[in-house]
């Protein structure tokens, strides 16, 4: 369970490991929507879409959901926060 702070401002943001990735196993591009990664949940959705057509849509979705905690953590390193 990683903490970052905007050492500008104090906030603090703790992400939480396994909601991230059950959020992104349920939801898929909508969950990368709600969570600001739009370039995320537009690749989930095309590549998502595409592999659909031979029913391995399912690949995609299990793939995001276990690397998305990196991609929620890494979203807010490059918006200056630091790990605690």
């Amino acid at each position: 369970m990683p903490e970052f702070y905007n050492p500008s401002n104090g906030h603090k943001v703790v992400v939480i490991n396994w909601k991230v990735f059950l959020g992104a196993f349920l939801f898929g591009p909508i969950f990368f929507l709600c969570v600001g990664e739009i370039g995320h949940a537009l690749a989930n959705f095309a590549v998502g879409l595409f592999l659909w057509s031979f029913f391995l849509g399912w690949i995609v979705w299990i793939g995001y959901a276990v690397v998305s905690p990196k991609i929620v953590s890494e979203k807010w390193l490059k918006r200056g926060y630091k790990k605690e």
